[in-house]
Formats: structure tokens, sequence, C-alpha cells
């Protein structure tokens, strides 16, 4: 039987701290007490308290601001959230195929949730950004599906299909993708855009389902399906596009 490693004292302040934070005691743009306080309310080092405060910020609940402000609490950004996704899907060796089942069982059916219950202005967004079309970077692409997904209200799908869509957007840049899949699929987001706005979850729900067919066909085509979303060789060399690097 292995005995756990006693916690160091700058992670027993960042936990207690962090527990401040996640309890709502102290909530985003708050300050936390200056330096010298918390040295003396929690009876630790200067460092300590220093070391504690650099492991809050790289987590995202914190950053240190101009002025008397000090350190302020924070959310921790969905690029975040976006970086650990993409560093997992490198590791796991999930593949293209992966990506698009997972897409079918949940975007659908948010569509459907979306074209029921989206506010006036949320279905004048998707339907705007529809019309835009997509441009050869893939601008108009992700916004659209960050919308709808945002649009159904749902806290986690909207995290964790936000930090997917990001994490597709860098794995996405080098694959070859034709002024004809671009307009195939802005047609498709327009139909969806149109189910959305009148309201017609069933055929939102079959738009939305039709277009990911599609997706998967053209992976299936390129013969991408089984080949890692974002293999390890992404992260060999000096590549400067790599995300975080």
């Amino acid at each position: 039987m292995t005995t756990a490693k006693p916690a160091r004292a700058p992670e027993v302040v960042a936990a207690t701290l962090r527990r401040r934070i996640l309890s709502g005691e102290l909530a985003p743009g708050d300050s936390l007490p200056p330096e010298a306080e918390l040295v003396s309310q929690l009876g630790v080092s200067r460092e300590t308290v220093r070391l504690a405060l650099r492991l809050l910020a790289a987590e995202g609940l914190t950053r240190t601001s101009q002025g008397r402000a000090g350190v302020r609490i924070r959310h921790p950004e969905p690029e975040r959230v976006a970086r650990s996704l993409v560093q997992l899907l490198t590791l796991t060796g999930a593949t293209w195929g992966d990506l698009l089942a997972f897409r079918k069982m949940l975007e659908p059916a948010a569509a459907a949730h979306v074209a029921e219950h989206a506010s006036p202005a949320e279905r004048a967004a998707i339907a705007e950004v529809a019309e835009r079309g997509i441009a050869p970077d893939g601008a108009g692409y992700h916004e659209f599906h960050e919308l709808v997904v945002r649009a159904s209200g749902n806290p986690i799908l909207t995290t964790v299909l936000a930090a997917v869509e990001q994490a597709v957007r860098w794995a996405a840049a080098e694959q070859d993708i034709t002024q004809y899949d671009r307009e195939e699929a802005a047609r498709s987001h327009r139909a969806i855009a149109s189910a959305i706005t009148a309201g017609d979850a069933r055929k939102a729900e079959h738009r939305m389902r039709q277009h990911l067919e599609a997706a998967l066909q053209h992976v299936e085509a390129s013969g991408l399906l089984g080949a890692p979303m974002i293999p390890p060789s992404r992260w060999r060399g000096d590549n400067t596009d790599l995300p975080w690097r």
C-alpha cells in the first residue's frame, strides 16, 4: 500500500483559495486580499503565497491587474478547456470518425431544442451568420455551430462543444476544404437556420443530421475517417502554428 505524498504548502494555500472561489465566496471581479494580508491570514511565507497564486493563475482562476486592484478573480476561458482537450485528443488518438460520431449524438438534438426555445435575438444571430456563408479560412462555419450550441442554454453542452469546436478549428487548418464543400456546408447552415427561425424542431434536427452526414462523407472520401484528428507529429519541430506552444 502506497502512502500519498503530503501536499506542499503552496498547494494547500491554493486549495484554500480555490475553495473560496468555487464556493462563490469570491466572485469574478473580486480582488484577493493584498499579499501581506494573505500571509498574515494563512500563517505562511510570502513566497508560499506567491507560488499559490501562480497555481491559481495557471488554472485561469485569477489574473493580476495593474494598480491597486492586485489579483482579481476570474472564470477560466473556453480556450483553456480547448487546450486540455487538444492535448487529450492527441494522446488518445481520437479520429475524425470519432469526432463526427460524437457530434451526431449531440448537435441534432441541440438544434431541435434551439428551434423550440431560442430567443428572437438568438434566432436572428444564427440566421445572419448562416446567410453570410463560409470564408476560405473557415470563418462562418465554426461561428454558426458555436451560436447554435450557445443558444441551447445548456452550460455543459455549451462548454464541451465550444471546446470541441476550437479544437476542430485548429485541427482542420491543414485540411483541403474546396469551394464546393464550403458552399454545400453554407447551404446546409441556411436550411438549419431557416428551420430554427420557423421554430420547426423536427426539421432543424433533420437538417443538422444531414449536415453532419455530409461532413462524414467528405471525411470518408478524403481517407481521413480513421486518421487521428491531431496526430503527435503535429507537435514536432518548430511549427509556429501550434497552439499554446
